[in-house]
This record gives C-alpha cells, sequence and structure tokens, in this order.
C-alpha cells in the first residue's frame, strides 16, 4: 500500500511539473549566463537549438529597387499598420539591477510581400535617459513606406552620470555603457532573426538607425571589436561578458548605418574595406555634444575624443563606400530636419543601394554640395 501511494504521489508531481511546462503560452526556464557583475538571462529557452541560416529568407535587390514600396511616397496609412511589444532580453544595468529590455516591432498588415526589410531604431539620451518611444515617429513613416520596424530599449545609466550631469562619470564608466548597448543591440538582432519567419523579416536586409547616443551605439556595434574595448577599458569582456552573448544564433546581413542628431565614433580607423557598411548622416558642423570632425565626448574634459560624421564619411570616401552626409552649419546638437524628411531620405539612400547606384553625396542643409558615382 505505502509503495502505491508513493507511485501515485510521484505520478502526480510528475504530472503537474509537465503540466505547467508545455501550456501553451508559458514559457520553460531559461538559462542563466553568470558574468562578473551580472545575470544575463538567455531570452532563447529552447536548449535543443538547431542554427537557422536565415540569411536565406531574402528578396533579390533588385526586386526591391523596382518595388513601389520603401520610397519617399508613404503606400500605408496608419491605421494599416500593426504593432507588437515584448521583452527581447533581460539583463542587469551597471548597478545590478535586471532591466527587462522591450521593443514595439511595427509593419503592415496583412502584407502581400512575405519578408520585409528591417529597420532597428535606437533613441537618444547619452546613456543616460531617453526611450524607444522616442523613435516611433521615424518608426511608422518608416512602416508606412514598406518597411519592418522595430525600436528598442537599451540599457541606460553609469556611475556618476546624470541627466543634468552627463560629465559626472569617468571614461571607464562610458566605454562600459557603450559595450553594453552593443550587447543589447546584437541579442536584440538575433531575437527579430529568430523569429523572421513570423515576423516576416528579410535577414538579408537589416538596417541599423540610431539618434545620438543611439547612432553612437549601431556604429559601436558595427566597428569596434572586444579586442579593441579590451584596449579602452582592460578587462571589459571578463567583467561584461561577450559582446554578442548569443552569436550562435541565427545570422543576418545589415545593409546600412543611417544615423541622426550627432554621430560619434572613438576611432574612425576602427572602419576597415572589411566591416565598412554604407552610412548617412544627419549632423551640425557645430554640435557641442558630439563632435562633427573630433572632439570630446559631450564637450567633457575628462571623457575621450571621438569622431563625427566628417571624419566617418572621409573614411568611407577613402574606401570607396556609398555615403550621404546632411550638415547644418550650426552650432549646437539638436537639428532642424523634419522626421518626414530624414526618413525620406533614409528611403532614398537605401533604395540607391538596392538599385545598384553607389554614390558619395554631401549636402549643406537642402543643397547639394557633393554628387560623386563610384
Amino acid at each position: 500500500m505505502k509503495k502505491i501511494n508513493l507511485f501515485i504521489r510521484i505520478l502526480f508531481l510528475y504530472i503537474s511539473v509537465y503540466g505547467i511546462c508545455c501550456k501553451p503560452g508559458v514559457r520553460p526556464k531559461v538559462t542563466e549566463i553568470i558574468t562578473e557583475d551580472s545575470t544575463i538571462v538567455n531570452p532563447f529557452p529552447d536548449t535543443n537549438y538547431v542554427r537557422r541560416d536565415t540569411t536565406t529568407i531574402r528578396n533579390s535587390d533588385s526586386s526591391l529597387f523596382a518595388s513601389d514600396r520603401f520610397g519617399e511616397k508613404n503606400i500605408f496609412t496608419r491605421s494599416e499598420l500593426e504593432s507588437e511589444e515584448g521583452t527581447y532580453w533581460t539583463a542587469n544595468d551597471f548597478i545590478g539591477r535586471a532591466i527587462h529590455l522591450k521593443y514595439t516591432f511595427r509593419a503592415p498588415a496583412n502584407d502581400t510581400m512575405k519578408y520585409r526589410p528591417l529597420i532597428v531604431l535606437l533613441h537618444s539620451g547619452a546613456f543616460i535617459y531617453g526611450e524607444r518611444q522616442n523613435e516611433d515617429e521615424k518608426a511608422i513613416l518608416l512602416s508606412q513606406k514598406g518597411y519592418a520596424t522595430a525600436t528598442i530599449d537599451y540599457r541606460l545609466g553609469f556611475n556618476g552620470g546624470a541627466e543634468n550631469n552627463p560629465c559626472g562619470g569617468n571614461n571607464m564608466e562610458v566605454y562600459q555603457a557603450l559595450y553594453r548597448s552593443t550587447q543589447d543591440v546584437n541579442v536584440a538582432l538575433h531575437y527579430f532573426m529568430d523569429q523572421a519567419e513570423r515576423l516576416g523579416i528579410d535577414s538579408r536586409n537589416v538596417i541599423l538607425s540610431g539618434t545620438s547616443a543611439g547612432g553612437m551605439a549601431i556604429t559601436a556595434r558595427q566597428y569596434m571589436t572586444e579586442a579593441d574595448f579590451n584596449k579602452l577599458r582592460s578587462g571589459i569582456v571578463n567583467i561584461l561578458g561577450k559582446q554578442d552573448p548569443f552569436e550562435e544564433r541565427s545570422p543576418f546581413r545589415i545593409k546600412a548605418i543611417l544615423t541622426n542628431l550627432g554621430h560619434a565614433i572613438v576611432q574612425s580607423s576602427y572602419i576597415t574595406p572589411a566591416n565598412a557598411k554604407p552610412g548617412l548622416f544627419f549632423q551640425r558642423t557645430g554640435d557641442n555634444i558630439l563632435a562633427y570632425e573630433r572632439g570630446r565626448l559631450y564637450s567633457c574634459p575628462e571623457y575621450f575624443y571621438t569622431e563625427g560624421a566628417k571624419n566617418m564619411s572621409d573614411k568611407l570616401r577613402q574606401l570607396r563606400v556609398p555615403f550621404e552626409v546632411n550638415y547644418e552649419p550650426l552650432d549646437g546638437h539638436q537639428l532642424n530636419y523634419s522626421d518626414e524628411y530624414m526618413t525620406n531620405n533614409y528611403a532614398k539612400f537605401v533604395k540607391r543601394l538596392w538599385g545598384g547606384d553607389r554614390r558619395q553625396i554631401v549636402n549643406e542643409n537642402y543643397t547639394t554640395k557633393e554628387n560623386v558615382k563610384l
């Protein structure tokens, strides 16, 4: 009798656990990656993952170029767009708090195009403040042109930095904030690629867009390696973990990098023939936050130097990579260009790439000063 009761209890426990794990909508327990200063929660809970080659999900560049979509015209109304919100990752911030990093995905509803190019947008805020909703208007305008878009959170904050005193930190802290942002971008990209079929994403046509600090984050993600960061901040990889924590996940191809409200790279020498991508920039020549040529980050006397749109475009010029610089010959960080004007230029720039029309363009305000066909 005791053996029967014991068997019934074990059977009941098994059924209870199995029922909880396998109910629709309930995710199994995720794994954790432990680093020196944080616990990184794996957003990909399946332990028997088989790496999918999402690079086969694509449209030909010529078909995208020939499409009525993706140009200046908004071919979908706002009411014809659909959106979803979710969490793409949970990771600890600079003081060890678990931060749920969320996204808002938008695309035309009931779309006849199975796989849409994806534009991922990052907001501004000096790595201290800001929110993904700041990029909503650009994302909506781009989705009206036919793109799939995603605005994402990334981890904010560094010791000593505050919205009213961005100069209160030190180089070590700012480098770590920048590094965390590149980790978040990488994880978000893998997250969307893992769901490329469901979301209707063309994984060979992924475009990164960033405003101010967001532009700095996507640029560092593209051009800075773990070795580069380790030289600037010794041991950063041991402290914060791999720059791409889930690099074994589904692959993707970056088509272009689009930035506005300033731009900054730590060193333009990081750009090489192997990693250079077409770039579009909106910046003021007298930018006092992110220098147009070269200057201290945020104009803080103790922070490291960065290089802006002028130096980066000069590097792309040398490498014969397409670019477009839109500059205002004014002082200050803020720009006068409207979201509609900038997204129209984004669309024209990418469509030229699909059409094989490789150009290096420089515009002062709204007047073209240079237009060189490569």
